[in-house]
């Protein structure tokens, strides 16, 4: 009861304390006297980090700007569990949990991107500039799978196969191998594919058969910041991302999913799927990479080859996201991954150096392992992933099949514990994103994500969104917001000339 009451305290705090100004733009906006003259409108497509802050960046330069947003809620694959959840059955098919059984972390449940990839990345800088204090992963005692054995990386310092991932994972900025996948790529033996696939597949999205070594290593090469993981100590990422773009939040229209672009006029058209009409000058589309390749979004005119070629030279796999609370740790308090799982590739102990109810863990999964849990019912998927971790810690007492089984936490009818309590966040199933982050195929290349974010000719449509980023960041929150500065500066150019 103690740990509920304080996740509720932090939701209620966070969500009132952090409205913060602007903090990249050099200027709000001055409808006197306006940084760029245009007497048009610009709608941008997608509330998540890439289309708030394309729209704060030309609100700012004192453009007329207005936000479509297809769900009921800002920040597109940045979801924290709020307290609103917690009073409501908002279950849907993506959103799988008991509302009378919210989580009772004492730290911010994440359903979507959790962590931070650079201290000084792009989206380490908003940590940053609003002073918000993080936890640096480097200082956790990483797990690493092989036999069945999660055991640190010290302990596997003489075995060939574990050094062989490594030594390929460390390699990769590197590689100018055959473009094929990281799988093929690697040489490592089967023994130590399940670590492969977690730490360079699941990883970045997919699976180690399915990303492109020389994709993903070209990527990673063109990082100009530094590597260094971080989690947020106790701010919800979902209440920065809207504190940080707070005066953007008037201009985005809720539940409002684009069914048509018609840009063949001087005036653009826009259609959604209630039938009401909206009109602007310029677009900006931010929605992700599925969304745009299942043409959910009519276009007219069909947009350039160019632009639908390249959209095809990149995946984006099913994703799933647990919370587990446990009434025990027993994986270990220092440790931070653990890495190697078949069922569910990366484990994530939540609470390192965050809580003292350090016992909730988070599982993201990716790639073909999310294709096959998406496939079962929430108790098979539950059953499944908890039946992994008494695989991994067994209880010696004999109890139980394993410690997962013994300390998970839940639920209680009549004095008696029934049903293990989790949530679930399938975001293969939900409609307006329909998978996880985007990766290149193998045959993809630096310049098919140029192609990707190109704009229209005519200086009607941009393209802004992770998997358009040309940073090396496609596929973090850092990606999007390079993206949107990227997107908008061609806009604003478009104008001025």
């Amino acid at each position: 009861m103690k740990r509920r009451k304080a996740l509720q305290q932090i939701g209620v705090g966070l969500s009132a304390g952090l409205l913060a100004p602007q903090l990249f733009t050099s200027c709000k906006k001055d409808t006197l006297n306006p940084l760029v003259k245009f007497k048009g409108s610009v709608a941008i497509i997608g509330a998540g980090a890439a289309g708030l802050y394309a729209a704060d960046i030309l609100n700012s330069q004192g453009l007329d700007v207005f936000v479509l947003e297809a769900r009921n809620s800002l920040g597109g694959r940045i979801r924290s569990f709020s307290t609103s959840d917690a009073q409501a059955d908002n279950s849907t098919e993506s959103f799988i949990y008991d509302y009378h059984y919210p989580p009772i972390a004492d730290f911010p449940v994440e359903l979507g991107a959790d962590l931070i990839y650079g201290s000084d990345s792009s989206w380490g800088k908003v940590i940053n500039v609003l002073s918000l204090p993080t936890i640096d992963l480097s200082a956790a005692t990483n797990n690493y799978v092989l036999d069945n054995l999660p055991k640190p990386a010290a302990s596997w310092q003489t075995d060939s196969d574990f050094n062989a991932v490594q030594s390929f994972i460390s390699g990769l900025p590197a590689y100018s191998g055959s473009d094929v996948s990281v799988k093929a790529a690697s040489g490592v033996a089967s023994r130590g594919q399940a670590l492969l696939n977690s730490q360079a597949g699941n990883y970045y999205g997919s699976s180690a058969d399915r990303i492109s070594a020389l994709g993903l290593g070209t990527g990673l090469k063109a990082r100009t910041h530094d590597a260094k993981v971080l989690s947020v100590k106790s701010n919800p990422c979902q209440d920065i991302l809207l504190s940080r773009f707070n005066e953007i939040v008037s201009k985005v229209k809720l539940n409002t999913p684009v069914a048509s672009i018609d840009y063949s006029g001087d005036t653009i058209s826009i259609l959604d799927k209630s039938g009401k009409n909206y009109a602007a000058s310029k677009v900006i589309v931010t929605v992700p990479l599925n969304v745009l390749k299942s043409n959910d979004i009519q276009f007219t005119p069909y947009l350039p080859s160019t632009n639908v070629a390249a959209a095809y030279k990149f995946g984006m796999d099913a994703c799933i996201r647990l919370s587990i609370d446990f009434k025990k740790n027993f994986w270990g308090d220092n440790v931070g991954f653990v890495w190697g799982g078949s069922i569910a590739p990366q484990y994530f102990s939540a609470g390192f150096n965050r809580s003292a109810f350090n016992s909730t863990m988070f599982i993201t999964i990716y790639g073909q392992a999310a294709e096959i849990l998406s496939s079962f019912p929430g108790t098979t998927m539950i059953n499944s992933i908890l039946a992994e971790l008494d695989g991994l810690y067994p209880d010696t007492t004999g109890k139980y099949t394993g410690l997962a089984t013994r300390y998970v936490r839940r639920k209680i009818a009549g004095g008696v514990e029934t049903d293990p309590i989790v949530t679930i966040y399938n975001w293969t199933k939900d409609p307006y994103i329909k998978g996880g982050v985007s990766y290149p195929l193998v045959g993809a290349t630096a310049q098919d994500r140029i192609d990707l974010g190109t704009a229209v000719p005519g200086g009607k449509i941009f393209f802004a969104g992770e998997a358009t980023d040309t940073s090396g960041d496609a596929g973090t929150v850092s990606g999007a917001l390079l993206s949107a500065e990227r997107a908008t500066a061609e806009l604003i150019k478009s104008i001025t000339g």
